[in-house]
């Protein structure tokens, strides 16, 4: 929670001083009481002696006082919510480096591993599909809440080919750019596309280009680096560079994402459940400034109420 003017919080302070001023009269009437000596005749005066009630109209009145401070302070609550809108498209390399073995089992076993956690971390009612690339993209799984037609469209990826990044990038934006264009701003639905991927694009669509198409849309690319940094690796006798990381950055940047590198599978792991917890989840503020006044208004009053209606005065 925080507070707009946090200064009116020092006035609360009143609120226990009152509470203790209050207990002193009480101890002070008590002992005034006890002066006299004929206590027979002082209870045949004044009849019973009033029930812990008495004490009800000050606390409401103390109430009301605190509720009234705190809204002048300006709350704000920060709630964390689940998104109901929220879609993610999965963009994986399946090109034939993604066999290598530097990221155990596979690089590509990995990241299958890494896509069902993030897959477990969105809510049931976002929506999730896949893409793969090498020479080609295709789709795996269109846009569904249905987790299992995903799960199972990442159990069946098998890594050969070359790499088309711009091309996997391309037809992962035709799934969510429809959604993404019908609003604008905060209202706009929460769309992202997650691309991994171990190598430089040697086919296909420009990233670059596909990049801008992205960020007309409003769609965020967060893109993954996987396998070796500034080196090369060799799959089945072929020697297979390392990760176009200049490329991937350009691309996240491009479109407002972030670019990740995970050298072993437990970063890739981290990474993916990460980017799950960005979108699936959102920050709503509620104001409560005016709720507090009311209430303590509202409390006052009762207090008011209570007391005039029991005791015919106020406290």
């Amino acid at each position: 929670m925080t507070f707009q003017q946090p200064l009116f919080l020092i006035s609360l302070v009143a609120v226990p001083v009152l509470a203790g001023l209050y207990v002193l009269a009480q101890g002070r009437r008590r002992r005034f009481t006890l002066r006299f000596t004929n206590l027979a005749l002082m209870q045949s005066v004044v009849g019973r002696r009033p029930n812990v009630r008495r004490h009800f109209p000050p606390f409401l009145f103390l109430l009301g006082a605190a509720a009234l401070l705190l809204g002048l302070a300006g709350p704000i609550l920060n709630l964390e919510v689940a998104r109901s809108d929220a879609s993610v498209m999965l963009v994986i390399d399946v090109s034939g480096s993604m066999q290598a073995t530097d990221v155990q089992p596979t690089r590509l076993d990995a990241a299958r591993s890494a896509a069902k956690t993030l897959i477990d971390q969105l809510p049931s009612n976002n929506r999730v599909g896949l893409v793969s690339f090498n020479g080609n993209a295709r789709l795996d799984a269109a846009l569904t809440d249905n987790r299992q037609t995903v799960l199972s469209a990442l159990d069946g990826l098998v890594a050969n080919g070359g790499t088309a990044i711009g091309s996997g990038l391309s037809l992962a934006l035709e799934q969510l750019a429809p959604g993404s264009n019908r609003a604008s701003g905060a209202n706009r639905p929460a769309a992202m596309i997650v691309l991994l991927t171990d190598g430089v694009s040697n086919t296909g669509i420009d990233p670059q280009a596909a990049a801008d198409q992205a960020r007309a849309a409003g769609v965020r690319v967060q893109t993954i680096g996987v396998g070796l940094r500034n080196a090369s690796v060799r799959v089945r006798g072929q020697e297979v560079g390392g990760v176009d990381e200049q490329t991937l950055q350009a691309i996240a940047s491009t479109t407002g994402g972030k670019y990740y590198y995970a050298e072993a599978a437990g970063q890739l792991t981290q990474i993916y459940s990460s980017l799950g917890s960005e979108v699936a989840w959102r920050f709503v503020k509620f104001d409560l400034t005016v709720p507090l006044l009311v209430t303590g208004i509202i409390v006052v009053l009762l207090g008011g109420a209570v007391s005039l209606a029991w005791f015919r005065v106020l406290p």
